[in-house]
């Protein structure tokens, strides 16, 4: 009787959670840091007016081993309208994708529904919250939609974030040679295929970048960095233009030749000992 109330009150609840959460548990202890990846489809790049249509949640650990193979993965309805408003590269690709097909097909999946199974999904794994990391490519403009749209979501995880593509631009400056042969994304432009793209990506990293083949127990000497060369400025701050610095400049040059100490002439020599004999005499 207890077990038929208590999924009743879930299916009332939410009933697509239901499918998304495994019957039980996998993991009873914590997971090692772990990480929350998550993609969005929008209708565009524009946070004031456009909005997510499709979300996905892969959850992994610290050594990037996916939990759940299924994840969380759900289209978010909007009208019609706000379809067709899309710039031409959405509506290509999210026309040939069939995202917008889906969406409009989906008009159930209502934006508080959809943040309230992924926030169930992730502290079903998670519960406890601000231990793991949002991660994701460039994941900081996924980032912006949900903190207007999944607050709830944001809420829950840490403030800070894993994003592949920074190790990219680092890779190339520091490794150009080596970045020759990392992984490309297919750009697919779907949700979940582009999680498991970054996933693989961050592991290739792991494998062959982020790496070290020091032993274990050896210490590693610190890094000395080479002094700054501080270069003295030697005119004035407010000096905006060129004519202003070149005039600035000739003004402290002219001060610096009126401080130096005269040197002696001869003249001045013979003065100097005329005097000092009167006043021997005067004595």
């Amino acid at each position: 009787m207890f077990q038929f109330l208590t999924n009743r009150i879930l299916k009332r609840k939410a009933p697509a959670v239901v499918e998304a959460i495994p019957k039980k548990r996998r993991y009873s202890t914590a997971l090692y840091k772990p990480l929350v990846w998550i993609d969005c489809e929008m209708t565009g790049l524009d946070i004031a007016k456009d909005h997510i249509i499709e979300i996905c949640c892969i959850i992994t650990d610290g050594n990037l081993n996916i939990i759940d193979e299924k994840g969380y993965e759900s289209t978010v309805y909007v009208p019609k309208k706000v379809l067709d408003s899309m710039n031409e590269w959405c509506v290509n690709q999210h026309g040939k994708s069939g995202l917008t097909a889906k969406v409009l097909a989906n008009p159930q999946q209502t934006l508080a529904k959809v943040q309230q199974e992924l926030l169930d999904y992730i502290q079903f794994y998670i519960p406890e919250p601000r231990t793991s990391l949002l991660a994701g490519n460039s994941v900081h403009m996924d980032k912006f939609f949900m903190m207007k749209e999944f607050p709830q979501v944001i809420d829950h995880l840490h403030y800070r974030l894993v994003d592949v593509s920074s190790i990219m631009e680092v890779g190339f400056r520091h490794n150009p040679a080596l970045m020759k042969c990392f992984p490309r994304k297919k750009g697919n432009h779907t949700a979940k295929s582009d999680i498991l793209e970054s996933i693989n990506q961050l592991k290739w990293y792991q494998d062959n970048y982020l790496r070290s083949d020091i032993p274990e127990g050896v210490s590693v000497p610190q890094r000395e960095d080479a002094p700054v060369k501080r270069i003295k400025l030697d005119i004035a701050e407010d000096a905006t233009t060129t004519e202003e610095k070149q005039e600035v400049s000739k003004q402290e040059t002219k001060e610096e030749e009126t401080t130096e100490v005269e040197k002696p002439t001869t003249d001045t020599i013979e003065e100097e000992a005329s005097a000092t004999g009167k006043e021997t005499n005067t004595q």
